[in-house]
């Protein structure tokens, strides 16, 4: 069974060993790529930034599959709400795609003729570049926001996959950080400065066996002036189930344990139910008819869902916070 560590941790011993198997509030699982057996073709490295406010939703990726690397980027315009998406693959990326090997410093970039996009990191600041040509329908995207991460505890796990040495699952989610700057797409302009603009950030480095079905969860808005996120995910392997699962509640991490979920798989607009065994949490997602058009699409391997959560959580303390149309995406993936 897993365990919260408190202390600094290499992911791999000196035979290639991948040693833990827990989650933790603070980045204490060191990804010493150097000493894993796993190939470098089976090894998935992403970076994910999620930014949202009353005008836009925004998902931008640069991720290293082996095989090929991937750009992508959905952008949901919630004036007009319309969803465009751009997923740009480039084969053999092992030099242009070099991701960092920790998600507390470190810079990712890609840059050719159509996109040039950066990611980088100083102290708890984090920096995201971008001019991206045609990103959808002939019009071009641009970004350069700053975010803070107000000393916010994350999200981290770590775990072996049950098939051997050489597969393994490590992340990290940093929730509610604060963001500024401008997005612009085509001749529309957002000025994240000019009201609350979360963001959010997943950093996994992953290899697994066989391809498995994954989902993740990600639900913000504000109850009584506190800050609520939920973060929901899962799907490797029955043994380290309901390891991610958490709520914060003004930037501080309460565990989940396993949580049960209800839905119809191959169904984009189906409703979604969620309930954990310790009955801190009841769920429902739906997936939002905001101008008369379910607001999903499709991205290399992923299904992303914009909709609403709806129910009820209860913190630490046995109080409970009411969930109403929290903000939310839904992410079904093959991983």
């Amino acid at each position: 069974m897993y365990k919260e560590y408190f202390n600094k941790t290499n992911s791999f011993d000196e035979n290639g060993e991948f040693t833990p198997y827990g989650w933790s509030k603070m980045p204490v699982f060191d990804y010493n790529k150097l000493n894993t057996t796993a190939s470098e073709i089976r090894i998935k490295e992403s970076d994910t930034y999620f930014i949202k406010n009353s005008q836009l939703f925004l998902m931008i990726t640069i991720a290293n599959f082996g095989m090929y690397g991937l750009i992508s980027g959905v952008l949901i315009d919630f004036n007009y709400y319309k969803i465009s998406t751009s997923c740009t693959k480039k084969l053999f990326p092992f030099i242009k795609f070099k991701m960092p090997q920790n998600s507390t410093f470190g810079d990712v970039s890609y840059n050719d003729k159509k996109v040039g996009m950066k990611f980088s990191v100083s102290y708890n600041k984090r920096f995201l570049r971008c001019d991206f040509l045609d990103f959808y329908d002939n019009k071009n995207l641009y970004f350069n926001i700053e975010l803070d991460e107000n000393h916010c505890e994350s999200l981290n796990v770590a775990f072996p996959n049950n098939s051997g040495n050489s597969s393994f699952f490590i992340k990290r989610f940093i929730p509610q950080m604060n963001a500024k700057g401008i997005v612009r797409f085509g001749g529309n302009e957002y000025d994240l400065t000019k009201e609350k603009t979360s963001a959010f950030f997943n950093w996994s480095r992953i290899s697994l066996a066989s391809k498995t079905n994954y989902h993740e969860l990600i639900s913000s808005g504000l109850y009584k002036n506190r800050e609520i996120t939920i973060y929901l995910a899962g799907g490797t392997f029955q043994t380290a189930e309901g390891i991610e699962n958490c709520i914060f509640i003004d930037k501080k991490l309460i565990k989940l344990g396993i949580v049960k979920i209800r839905g119809k798989e191959h169904d984009s607009t189906a409703i979604w139910k969620f309930q954990d065994i310790d009955k801190k949490i009841l769920l429902k997602f739906e997936p939002s008819t905001k101008g008369g058009n379910y607001m999903n699409t499709k991205c290399d391997k992923k299904i992303i869902i914009y909709g609403n959560l709806y129910g009820k959580i209860t913190d630490n303390d046995g109080k409970m916070i009411h969930i109403d149309g929290f903000d939310t995406v839904f992410i079904k993936s093959i991983l």
